[in-house]
């Protein structure tokens, strides 16, 4: 089965730099966090997460960074990984970052 995946440009926060909770990985440094994806029809309803892959270590001065995204979940709504798509990034009720698709590509899943 194939799975999406995506490169999307995230913005970073001038004020606060680099925020994402880590996911215990260094290399890639791998990140978490709930995303609204701005076409999303079940946001209120269901919660996504939006794992983010780095390879370097962000750079606190960088204004964006380019990341490999994917969902976590199975049965997340992969269509909304789309070129273009605006999402957030949040954890809980604290917002993060926002970003855009920039490319997406289908991986064979191994699982």
């Amino acid at each position: 089965m194939k799975k999406l995946r995506a490169i999307a440009e995230i913005e970073v926060d001038a004020q606060r730099g680099w925020t994402l909770p880590s996911f215990g990985s260094k290399k890639p440094f791998r990140y978490w966090a709930h995303v609204h994806f701005e076409k999303d029809p079940t946001w209120g309803q269901r919660t996504w997460t939006l794992l983010v892959d780095l390879e370097n270590v962000p750079d606190a001065a960088a204004s964006h960074v380019e990341a490999f995204v994917f969902f976590m979940a199975p049965d997340a709504p992969e269509e909304l990984l789309e070129k273009g798509a605006r999402f957030e990034l949040l954890c809980g009720e604290s917002h993060y970052a926002n970003g855009v698709i920039r490319r997406v590509f289908a991986v064979e899943d191994t699982q």
